[in-house]
């Protein structure tokens, strides 16, 4: 499982390039937000999805000092509830080399109020 975990990774940054199914969510002069629409999966009143943000400016990786070049996020909204959480996330530098991830489980993810303003709100849950 370990051995399969950098294949993955690696997959889901080729495969925006790839994939026509990313929509621009957020466009501004230090990122660039997309969200894939072919992982939207729906369930109870949640929407789970991979998201991705391209990095314009320099942003250096805290931990490594590396520049920051791309993160690629599964994230959920509550969509009832008004609430999301980010269930995995990959930081990825020059080369697509990896440089950090996380990952919880449902269970233990951290939920945070959902902005009404947020880009990925009405496109995600269909409402404004």
């Amino acid at each position: 499982m370990i051995h399969v975990l950098p294949i993955l990774l690696a997959g889901l940054l080729v495969s925006p390039a790839w994939s026509d199914s990313w929509h621009v969510v957020s466009d501004h002069p230090n990122e660039m937000v997309s969200i894939d629409l072919a992982s939207l999966q729906r369930n109870a009143g949640r929407v789970d999805f991979r998201e991705q943000r391209r990095m314009r400016e320099v942003l250096l990786h805290p931990g490594s000092r590396r520049p920051v070049r791309a993160i690629l996020s599964r994230r959920v909204f509550d969509c009832e509830r008004g609430r999301m959480a980010t269930l995995s996330r990959a930081v990825f530098s020059d080369d697509d080399a990896l440089i950090e991830h996380q990952a919880v489980r449902m269970q233990q993810a951290v939920w945070q109020a959902l902005p009404r303003d947020e880009p990925a709100f009405r496109l995600v849950c269909g409402r404004s």
